[in-house]
């Protein structure tokens, strides 16, 4: 059965009933400690949607769970449907039973692998993964094999994460935190843990000497962008022991800008709202972004305030519109050789044991020679209209056994 609902379930007494096509299954809603449902899985690892990228290096995509009590009112993933939508329209979070299992069966099929990155579209360690753990377990499974992998968070990290993270070389972390104003934080990410706690999250995973990112993704007009503010974040930042930050200007997807706009003007009056209509002009793809000048020069006061502070910095998922053609901002403000600050190589496997291919930095969307003789990722699969699979992952390493790569 597909993955894709689209927006074929009903809601029922205490059941989820899921269409595909004529198919159909139902699901009970489980009320503890917040509504979900458990389904069975068989979704594959997969890289990075097609499309527009910045992101330097491939990944090995993870979500255990679709649908965030966070409840961030900006979330693209909002607009997403299946799941995602049954979670918007009616408050249930869908949980992958045991997928920590197929993840595991899927990596020991692999003899090539890209790090995991935990999660794109739904955070983590959300409060449903403390009763589940299937985030702890899946990380578990990337590093038994020597495996790395990343996660991101608005959420508290457990320690077991710390310590499961630290036991592997080039697995790091990344927390997001908008701003130190507690109260303007409970309003951005409702759900989310507090400015004293994401702070914690960066001391006790850099005293681990684990690689830490600070993301302040995205930044607010008008309410998170003052400059003393951001001077003073990133200070505070680099004192709790980041090692490197990255940064965007909220955009605003076109599918959910009426909802985004009624939020803010609930809490920050209309007179913001009239400023977004003013400041939100540019349109790249199904997305309103700031103005490019606005956003250019924000961009340029955070690389020359890390350059300053000599932290690395890097943009996320920021675009401008030259001409017709949509180019990336990470050419012009980028500090680092990869975006995530870390420089982390294709691994592997060699006598049962993933390995780093030797000589490789990780970018493949700059990469002219692939030192891990995968020729597929140089240049982030230029030309591609397709995302790679469980089976592009097969297939590079049924090849790579045949080359000097592997003997």
């Amino acid at each position: 059965m597909s993955e894709d609902l689209r927006e074929n379930y009903s809601v029922n007494n205490n059941q989820v009933t899921l269409h595909w096509g004529k198919a159909k299954r139902g699901y009970q809603i489980i009320s503890e400690p917040l509504p979900h449902i458990l389904v069975e899985s068989r979704k594959e690892l997969h890289g990075w949607w097609p499309g527009k990228r910045e992101c330097t290096g491939e990944r090995l995509l993870i979500n255990p769970y679709n649908g965030c009590t966070f409840n961030c009112f900006f979330c693209y993933a909002r607009g997403f449907r299946g799941y995602f939508s049954l979670y918007r329209e009616k408050g249930i979070v869908t949980v992958f039973q045991d997928f920590d299992r197929e993840v595991a069966k899927q990596l020991d099929s692999l003899y090539v692998a890209s790090p995991g990155y935990l999660s794109p579209v739904t955070d983590p360690f959300q409060p449903l993964n403390n009763r589940y753990r299937l985030s702890e377990k899946i990380i578990r499974e990337f590093v038994t094999r020597n495996i790395p992998i990343e996660f991101i968070t608005k959420g508290v990290v457990r320690e077991e994460v710390v310590d499961l993270i630290k036991m592997q070389t080039h697995s790091f972390g990344q927390v997001t935190i908008l701003t130190l104003d507690d109260e303007l934080r409970k309003i951005l990410v409702p759900g989310g843990a507090s400015t004293a706690e994401l702070l914690g999250n960066f001391r006790r995973l850099s005293r681990q000497g684990i690689f830490t990112v600070a993301r302040l993704d995205p930044i607010f007009p008008y309410l998170t962008d003052s400059r003393p503010r951001l001077k003073d974040i990133i200070s505070r930042l680099i004192d709790k022991g980041v090692n490197h930050i990255v940064a965007s200007c909220l955009d605003i997807p076109h599918s959910l800008a009426p909802d985004i706009l009624s939020y803010l003007k609930y809490y920050f009056g209309s007179g913001l709202v009239c400023d977004y209509r003013r400041l939100y002009r540019e349109n790249i793809d199904s997305y309103l972004h700031a103005d490019i000048n606005y956003r250019k020069q924000l961009f340029d006061f955070l690389r020359s305030t890390c350059d300053k502070k000599r932290i690395t910095f890097a943009l996320c998922m920021e675009y401008e519109l030259v001409g017709k053609e949509v180019q990336g901002l990470n050419r012009e403000f980028m500090s680092s050789t990869n975006c995530e600050g870390i420089d982390i190589p294709v691994y592997i496997r060699k006598g049962g044991i993933f390995q780093p291919a030797a000589d490789c930095y990780g970018a493949c969307l700059f990469c002219m020679k692939p030192e891990c003789g995968i020729a597929d990722l140089a240049m982030g699969k230029k030309g591609s209209k397709k995302d790679w699979k469980l089976a592009d992952y097969r297939r590079w390493g049924r090849e790579i056994q045949q080359t000097k790569f592997f003997k």
